[in-house]
């Protein structure tokens, strides 16, 4: 279960509510995601981001829901190799639970 601790970012209008950094050794996961004003970008009024990532700084998993990436729905998941694929959002929550299994079947321990 994340714990959602709101956090005032300034100057954006934002506040943020999952701030998580995990060191694995030579691999990272990092998730930040802000409550933000609903707009034609952000409709669910959430803004995203979990990283999972080696030392040299490559992704091997990120799932995002930048609204400007070409060729992607609104939100997305990167994978090591370059390829982009849409994917469901239903909450936060399940899409962290994926994000966490898919670390967890990378061999690193959450």
């Amino acid at each position: 279960m994340l714990d959602l601790v709101p956090t005032l970012v300034t100057g954006d209008d934002a506040q943020q509510i999952i701030n998580v950094t995990r060191d694995f050794g030579d691999r990272y996961a990092e998730i930040t995601a802000y409550q933000i004003p609903t707009s034609d970008r952000y409709p669910e009024g959430v803004k995203y981001s979990m990283q999972y990532g080696n030392a040299a700084g490559e992704t091997i998993i990120r799932y995002d829901n930048f609204p400007d990436h070409p060729d992607a729905a609104h939100h997305h998941k990167h994978r090591a190799d370059g390829t982009v694929v849409d994917v469901d959002f239903d909450g936060l929550q399940p899409l962290f639970e994926r994000f966490k299994s898919e670390v967890i079947d990378h061999g690193h321990d959450w």
